[in-house]
Formats: structure tokens, C-alpha cells, sequence
């Protein structure tokens, strides 16, 4: 079959039958796993409209929740995350960390990807077979729901086998990407599989044998771990494959092999059975659906309407046009390349200039991950066990501080250089209140589900659900549904949820280790010793991740660093829930401050004759206006704090 499929298509026709077996087992594989991914992400839109029927109707209406609902998230919703995750590996929609570009050549890095496949197959191997012991601990046990008294067992079982499935496809995807390093594909496919294997032999064979030098040197092994981490992190090692694989050495050298399975089932099986990170491909469906039925498009309309008359109009809607798209789909670079291709067009028909206009684009598109439903916000409140809804509220105050602070430095940049921005125009009542009229479903939206949260009408995984529900109704009646609409937004939901999950995964288990290991309790205990004050240790954390931002994304960031500087700022008396947003602003601020913000590459990708040295101008006085609302929001905690405690 591989050899009739070879001759059919024309790409394959040169190749060894071999290596077009893999390419032909690549596509059907993938196109299983993308089937299995569309089942669950429609069971996860099935599970937001039983939420919704059940909030809405049977305990608002008729007083009379469905009993036990909630053991829907423990059987079925798990089971249908687990159906995303294969189709994530084949799309090869894992996090990596591009910064060795420059010293690598194009092939080397052809290579190092090839080693980070294969290191990403085995990490994968451990957690199926870590799900497959809790599966068999559920059938030994005879565990069931409390309420319904369901088994667990057979769901957890389904999470397994498809466990085998990403094993299967994260396979496929090693095989192809070292079968076409060169011509002779079993001599590299033979070293690098070869390579890691031996590599993990070693691992298993002699860390075991090693656990009582491990355990009289904690500190030390989880340091030399973290290092290690690093350099694979910079070896274009997959950032969940590095910390999944990194933490398990560890775990694997003080506690036995036993243990390390245990861990990495368990923390897998729990992330999966999280009420909480339910909330994630519930916004992420919410933001696809808004996107998909022009809500975006609405929101930049208004906002131009309303800021006609002001000179440099046009830079001020996409700061707020920026500021509603974020608030409905929670992405910093989705937010750049919707709003920077809607609005730069625009700037440069009406003769903006250009530093201008890439500095508020730019700029605004940080306003995805500091308004909810911010990724980063989710991670961070599940890494250090904060709620999510206090969170998302937090969150709000500081981010309308970001908008008023741009729109200040708008206003300053034109007032001082007029050439600039052209002059406005005088407001049109009729575009205002046809923009309005047309932005009504984003404002009943965000108004919905996030006033919700606040006055405690839903918990944060009832108004995700609604969210998603109700943005699918918006899109439905707007028409998104042609043109495959639907499965556009499936499609992508299923990609960012199959990279966040196996990410959040890897965060656990290495905290997990830092928290075996002490490090977390050491690393805390030697800057309380600095004996610096407060506001000092919180200064050069700050200065710290803005240079990570620099270089990672925030979600990076989170997973690698967010356990360990709430533990240090907590020792300071510091609230974790004002540490958390703080931590957002910093990181993106990072993303846009020169050299190397990733935000600034992002426009650079959507308006590609702006060059860097415009972007890098014009963002500088957005950054200001950043590191002075950074230095507000330490200086008064409260102003962060208030609005959470009306919760």
C-alpha cells in the first residue's frame, strides 16, 4: 500500500518505499488523530451546553441542578482532552524555544530537532504507561463517581488507550523527522533513535544505583537538573519534553522507577480530571468562535468610531480595539496579528507614521494576556493553586491602567510630533451607533461571562462553558459556520489545548521535584537571607522576567519559573494573587521591549515593510508608560487587591 500510495503521488515518487511508508503512515495517522480530536473537541462543546442547560435553566429557572454534574468533568471531559492530545503531536503544535538560530546552521537544527522528536517519544511513553497503572489501580480498587456511582475505571482506561494513540503519532512524527535528515534515512534514523535510547538505558540503568549520592546531595542534583533543563531547552528540545524528562530523572534517582511511573501517571491523570484548567479549551473555543463570527472586526470598527475626532484616531482604536479582542480570546499574539492586520493597512493609507503605528499595535497586543481569559493567568493560578476567578478580576483594573497609559502615551507622541498622526475628524452619530449596535454581542459576551465570575452567578469553569456556548450561538446566527467555520475553530482549539496540556503536565511533575528536592524551600531561604528590602527583591524579579520576555512567551515563562518566585515573594508577605499579576505585566512587558520582544516579530510578520528599526522607535514610549504602571502597581498593592476582594 505504501508503495501504490509512492506512485500516486508525486512527492513520494523518488523516494525509498521505506521512507514513503513513513510519509504515507505520517498523513494517516495524522488524519486519524485529527478525526478522534474533532470527537472530543465536540464533546467538550456537548459538555459547555449541558453546563449551560444546567446553569441557566435547571438552577436558575427551576432551582434544580442536574445531580451530579459535575462527574461530567470526571469522566467524560477528561477523556475528551485525551482525544486532542495525538492530533496536537502530528501537528507538531509543541513548544519550542527558537533562540540558537544564529549560532546553529539550518541543518544542525534540522537535527536537534530530530533528537528533541524522539526525547518528546519517550517522555510520551512514560506518562501512557504511568496512565495505564492508574487505569489498573481504578479497576483493582473498584473506584467509582461519589454521587452517581459510575465507575472510573473504563474512562480511565479510554485515557489510556488514547495515550497509545499519541505514542503511535509522536512515532510517526520521529520517524519522518529524522528519516529526512538525509539521504540515507536509516543511518540517521539508526543514530539518533539509537542515540536517545542508550542515552535513557544509561538514565534508567544508573540513576537508580546512584540514589543514596542523590539523596545526601539534593540540592546539587536539582540544580545540576535545572541546568540540564536549560540546555535542552536551547538544544530545540520541545519545553514539555524537557521538563517532563528532567523532573522524571530526578524523581527517578531519589525515589526508584517505580515512583517516577507513579508521578507521572498521577499528575497526568489529575491535570486531565482538573476542574479548574477546564477552563482553558472552554475560552479557547470562546475566542475561536469570536473571531470566526467578525467579532474582532466589530470591536476595531467601534473603537475607530469612536476615537475619529482625536489626532492620531487611528492609534488610539487599536489600542482599544486591542483591548477587546484580548478580553474575549486571551492571546497577546493573536491580538497583534487580528488588530495589526486590520488597523496597520489602515494607518498607512491615512499617512500615519510608521513608528507610531507599530508602537500601538504592538503595544495593544500585550492587552491579550492582561486582560481574562489570559492563558498565563490559568497556568499560573493552577501552578501555585490560586483561584482562577480572583485571578481574572485581579486582573481587569490593571489592564484598563494599561489602556489609559497607552492612550497617555499616544497622546504625548502627537502632541509633541503632530506630523505624526493626521488630524481627526468630527464623530459620526450614525457609524457610532452602528458600530455600537454591532459590537453589542462582544460587550453581552465579555458583560456575561466575566460579570458572572464577579458577582458570583458562575465559578470560572461554568462561565468558560457558557462563554463557549454563547460565542458559538453568536457565530451560528452571524453565518460563521460557512466555510467550515466550525471546524476551523476545532481545529485550533485542539492544537493550543494538546500543547498547553502536555506543557502544564511537565510544570507538575518538575514542581513536584523542586518540592522534593528542597530547592524551592533553599532558593527561598537564600534571597530572605539578602536581607535586601522587599521592594528590592521584587525590583529584580521584575527586571529578571522582562528579559525572559525578551526571549520566551509568557506561557514559557509560567511553566519554568512561576512555583518558584511565588514561594520567594510569599516569604516577603506578599499576596500570591498580586504576585500573579504582576508577573503577567512584567512578562509582557518583555514581549515588547527591544531587541528582541516577541511581539515586535509578530508585526513584523503581518507588515512586513516596516523594518525593525521603526518598530524598535516606536515602541519605546508604550514601554515607558509600562515601566511607570509597573512602578504604580508595586508601589500600591491595593490596586490590584481591591477589586478581588469583593469576592
Amino acid at each position: 500500500m505504501a508503495q501504490a500510495d509512492a506512485k500516486s503521488d508525486p512527492t513520494l515518487e523518488n523516494l525509498d518505499i521505506p521512507l514513503a511508508a513513513i510519509i504515507v503512515a505520517d498523513r494517516w495517522v495524522g488524519a486519524f488523530a485529527r478525526q478522534v480530536a474533532t470527537t472530543g473537541a465536540l464533546t467538550m462543546l456537548g459538555v459547555a451546553l449541558i453546563t449551560t442547560f444546567d446553569v441557566v435553566v435547571m438552577r436558575w429557572l427551576l432551582n434544580a441542578p442536574i445531580p451530579g454534574s459535575n462527574e461530567i468533568f470526571q469522566t467524560v471531559f477528561p477523556v475528551a482532552i485525551a482525544c486532542v492530545l495525538a492530533s496536537g503531536l502530528c501537528d507538531r503544535s509543541s513548544l519550542e524555544i527558537d533562540l540558537m538560530s544564529t549560532v546553529f546552521s539550518a541543518y544542525t537544527i534540522r537535527w536537534l530537532r530530530a533528537v528533541g522528536a524522539t526525547v518528546f517519544l519517550i517522555v510520551i511513553v512514560l506518562l501512557a504507561w504511568g496512565v495505564y497503572l492508574q487505569a489498573m489501580s481504578a479497576w483493582n480498587r473498584g473506584s467509582t463517581t461519589m454521587i452517581m456511582r459510575w465507575p472510573l475505571w473504563p474512562w480511565y482506561f479510554a485515557i489510556a488507550a488514547l495515550f497509545a494513540l499519541c505514542i503511535l503519532a509522536q512515532l510517526i512524527v520521529a520517524l519522518r523527522t529524522t528519516a529526512e535528515l538525509m539521504r540515507r534515512w536509516y543511518v540517521a534514523t539508526a543514530l539518533i533513535f539509537g542515540g536517545v535510547g542508550l542515552v535513557s538505558w544509561g538514565v534508567i540503568a544508573v540513576f537508580p544505583m546512584m540514589q543514596t549520592v542523590f539523596l545526601d546531595n539534593m540540592l546539587a542534583f536539582a540544580i545540576a537538573l535545572v541546568a540540564l533543563l536549560w540546555v535542552m531547552i536551547l538544544l530545540y528540545v520541545p519545553l514539555a519534553a524537557a521538563l517532563t524528562a528532567c523532573a522524571s530523572m530526578g524523581i527517578l534517582g531519589l525515589f526508584g522507577w517505580s515512583q517516577a511511573i507513579s508521578i507521572a501517571g498521577a499528575e497526568t491523570e489529575g491535570l486531565l480530571n482538573s476542574l479548574d484548567l477546564s477552563v482553558l479549551p472552554f475560552f479557547l473555543m470562546m475566542g475561536g468562535f469570536a473571531v470566526q463570527s467578525g467579532i474582532s472586526r466589530d470591536i476595531f470598527a467601534l473603537a475607530q468610531a469612536i476615537c475619529r475626532p482625536f489626532r492620531g484616531g487611528l492609534a488610539l482604536a487599536a489600542i482599544g480595539g486591542s483591548a477587546g479582542f484580548g478580553a474575549l480570546t486571551g492571546s497577546s499574539v493573536a491580538t497583534v496579528a487580528t488588530i495589526g492586520s486590520a488597523a496597520y493597512p489602515e494607518m498607512v493609507a491615512r499617512r500615519y507614521s510608521p513608528r507610531l503605528s507599530a508602537g500601538a499595535i504592538s503595544a495593544g497586543g500585550t492587552l491579550g494576556q492582561l486582560l481574562p481569559p489570559s492563558t498565563a493567568a490559568v497556568i499560573y493560578a493552577v501552578l501555585v493553586e490560586q483561584s482562577i476567578g480572583a485571578l481574572y478580576i485581579a486582573l481587569i483594573v490593571p489592564a484598563l491602567l494599561t489602556v489609559l497609559f497607552y492612550l497617555g502615551a499616544i497622546m504625548v507622541t502627537v502632541a509633541i510630533s503632530p506630523s505624526a498622526a493626521p488630524r481627526g475628524s468630527a464623530w459620526d452619530a450614525r457609524e457610532i451607533r452602528t458600530t455600537a449596535i454591532t459590537s453589542l454581542p462582544a460587550l453581552f459576551l465579555f458583560v456575561l461571562v466575566f460579570g458572572g465570575i464577579f458577582v458570583g452567578i458562575f465559578t470560572a469553569t461554568e462561565a468558560a462553558g457558557v462563554g463557549a456556548v454563547v460565542a458559538f450561538s453568536i457565530m451560528v446566527m452571524r453565518g460563521g459556520l460557512r466555510g467550515g467555520g466550525l471546524w476551523k475553530v476545532m481545529a485550533e482549539t485542539t492544537r493550543s489545548t494538546s500543547m498547553i496540556y502536555f506543557l502544564i503536565i511537565g510544570a507538575l511533575i518538575t514542581t513536584f521535584f523542586f518540592s522534593s528536592t528542597g530547592l524551592s524551600a533553599a532558593l527561598t531561604k537564600m534571597v530572605t537571607e539578602l536581607d535586601a528590602p522587599s521592594w528590592a527583591i521584587v525590583a529584580i524579579l521584575c527586571f529578571v522576567y522582562i528579559m525572559l520576555g525578551f526571549v520566551l512567551d509568557s506561557i514559557a515563562i509560567m511553566m519554568i519559573t512561576a512555583t518558584l518566585s511565588a514561594g520567594i515573594v510569599a516569604a516577603y508577605g506578599y499576596d500570591p494573587v498580586w504576585w500573579g499579576v504582576i508577573m503577567i505585566v512584567v512578562v509582557e512587558i518583555g514581549v515588547i521591549t527591544p531587541p528582541f520582544g516577541l511581539n515586535l516579530f509578530m508585526l513584523k510578520s503581518v507588515a512586513p515593510k516596516l523594518s525593525l528599526g521603526q518598530i524598535y522607535t516606536g515602541v519605546v514610549p508604550f514601554v515607558v508608560a509600562d515601566i511607570l504602571k509597573l512602578a504604580l502597581l508595586i508601589a500600591f498593592p491595593a490596586i490590584i487587591l481591591w477589586l478581588p476582594g469583593f469576592l
